[in-house]
């Protein structure tokens, strides 16, 4: 499978290979505001939503009982048994029908009927009930019945009638202490309105309170996070070996402790890294005079001797010995005492000519083939010795890596506003594991070398605002790209 290894150093903002994508802290407090305060108002508006209606429904109660009351106290229990089937045209039915009729619009009820003991209609405001007929609907009533049988007011529950909610209340009629008949008034349960729009009012409430949430938990995520990216990038900055930035935080809290604790570990860094390039830079220095010495008179011995005289072959040998061993001492001189990269507009065809000109002895030797593809004309905005050292490096491994023969291309393309440089090699490849490590300062597969080289080029490219990418396959051979800024702060360079 395709493995890209992008260089730590070179990834600005973005998850270095391998690691688990994370969820920042904004969405979570923005996430855990909304949820706590819809959990807050739900319950709260679900609480009052039950109160408001239980109450409502109990006024409702009490007003239909009273009013049963009141229409059961305008008719007398004596007359109720002298209507009889047949007598709905009767002056006592007209009158007592009449009666009813103006308490149904006197309360505002919906319907008013009287019934007996076997449910059966002895007036009723309809007029569609004659007298005698049963009523049906008591059927489901008879709980509440047996209350009113009892001497008791009731009530039914709510009920619909279609989309029109609606509810009954009764009370007894008497006569001779005993009850003979019962009134129902059926009012239509208005509150039922009040509390649907009640309801509305409180989704409404809860949207308008998730919408303010996510703002507030917005700023405050704002106000909370902006300080940690900060710290982030710092942090990264560190990581790619650049101290000379300050951490720099103005929030007098944890997040402004944490910022003044890295600070402090920036300048110990700074401190550590200056020994060491010290100590680096002089072992390296004491190191390099004598290897000149050496250079020097073997080289004198060299051409004292005759060509056919086996010791200077050995002569030779410590000479190529001592220049390789000085070439690495060179690489540490580089990596402890790096000079700021001075970037300006650059043809990238000579670099890479000279590259290829440094390198043709050992490609010869190696039986390797070379190929260049670099218009003439190709600009990039980049330091020219940084990056031509660096396509040395990337073409000597390149070199190192087809022993047995080979074929090497260097080729440049322009995609977007970068110019995207590849040295391909069909050699041995990296394996996953070596891909991995391949940026760290000493890591090497050879058995001659510093390890420096990769690191070297990792760091000139970032120094010139670039990036570096890996394509490569075990047997298959390796793909070094670099990705090189075409222009200064997007101006492209033309006619140069």
């Amino acid at each position: 499978m395709r493995q890209f290894v992008e260089s730590v150093q070179m990834t600005r903002g973005k998850p270095a290979s391998g690691e688990r994508p994370r969820t920042r802290i904004g969405h979570k407090l923005i996430l855990s505001f909304v949820l706590l305060v819809m959990a807050v108002v739900g319950l709260s508006g679900w609480v009052l939503f039950e109160l408001t209606d239980r109450s409502l429904e109990r006024q409702m109660r009490d007003h239909l009982v009273s009013v049963a009351t009141l229409v059961s106290t305008k008719l007398s229990g004596s007359v109720l048994p002298y209507l009889h089937e047949g007598r709905e045209h009767s002056t006592l039915y007209r009158n007592l029908m009449l009666k009813l009729q103006r308490a149904e619009q006197g309360v505002g009820a919906r319907h008013i009927f009287v019934f007996d003991r076997e449910y059966r209609s002895l007036l009723d405001t309809d007029g569609l009930m004659p007298i005698g007929r049963e009523y049906p609907k008591l059927l489901f009533h008879r709980r509440e019945l047996e209350r009113v049988w009892r001497g008791h007011t009731a009530h039914s529950v709510l009920f619909y009638d279609g989309d029109i909610p609606y509810m009954t209340g009764y009370a007894p009629i008497f006569h001779d202490g005993e009850v003979v008949a019962a009134v129902g008034v059926e009012i239509g349960a208005g509150f039922v309105d009040s509390i649907r729009v009640f309801g509305r009012s409180v989704l409404i409430f809860a949207g308008l309170g998730a919408l303010l949430t996510v703002g507030v938990a917005w700023g405050l995520a704002r106000t909370l996070t902006r300080p940690i990216q900060k710290l982030v990038e710092a942090a990264r900055e560190i990581g790619r070996g650049n101290m000379n930035q300050e951490v720099a935080t103005a929030s007098d809290d944890e997040i402004g402790y944490l910022g003044e604790t890295m600070e402090e570990m920036r300048r110990k860094l700074v401190a550590r890294d200056a020994q060491l390039r010290l100590m680096l830079g002089g072992v390296a220095h004491e190191i390099r005079n004598p290897l000149s010495s050496i250079d020097l008179y073997a080289g004198l011995i060299a051409g004292d001797l005759p060509a056919s005289d086996e010791r200077k072959q050995h002569i030779e040998k410590v000479i190529e010995e001592v220049r390789r061993l000085n070439g690495v001492i060179s690489e540490f001189l580089e990596f402890a005492r790096p000079a700021p990269a001075q970037p300006q507009p650059t043809e990238l065809a000579p670099l890479v000519a000279n590259a290829a000109f440094l390198l043709a002895p050992e490609m010869q030797s190696a039986g390797i083939s070379y190929e260049e593809r670099v218009a003439p004309d190709l600009v990039c905005y980049i330091d020219a010795e940084q990056m031509e050292r660096a396509l040395v490096n990337l073409m000597k491994n390149a070199v190192q890596a087809m022993r047995d023969g080979g074929h090497l291309t260097v080729r440049a393309t322009v995609v977007g506003d970068e110019v995207v440089v590849e040295v391909a090699d069909d050699g041995s490849g990296m394996s996953e594991e070596v891909q991995a490590r391949l940026f760290e300062p000493f890591f090497t597969t050879k058995e001659k070398g510093s390890g420096l080289g990769m690191a070297l080029v990792a760091r000139a490219v970032e120094e010139n605002r670039g990036r570096i990418e890996i394509d490569s396959r075990q047997g298959e051979g390796t793909v070094c790209r670099l990705r090189l800024p075409q222009s200064k702060d997007g101006v492209l360079w033309a006619g140069f």
